[in-house]
């Protein structure tokens, strides 16, 4: 899984991980990983990635989940497919 930045507008971390062989791009909202560290502030960008570096397998499992028309477990249910970015 690679981070790409983050989107201002959609409050959200550009994501990418390869699903057979096809780079998958999505958005996770920042708001998963405020929760995630109990915190009611935006997150520095340290700590947001250690944490999706800790993620990295779940978040690239639920690209592939969502890929293929699944829901993954929460809270990556909130990973929202992009065309690009």
């Amino acid at each position: 899984m690679e981070v790409h930045g983050v989107d201002m507008t959609r409050e959200a971390y550009r994501i990418s991980a390869p699903v057979d062989g096809v780079e998958v791009k999505g958005f996770l909202p920042e708001g998963v990983v405020m929760e995630a560290l109990g915190i009611d502030r935006r997150p520095g960008h340290g700590e947001v990635y250690a944490w999706l570096e800790k993620h990295s397998a779940a978040i690239a499992a639920a690209l592939k989940t969502k890929t293929s028309g699944g829901v993954p477990k929460a809270p990556y249910d909130r990973i929202d497919i992009a065309e690009e970015f």
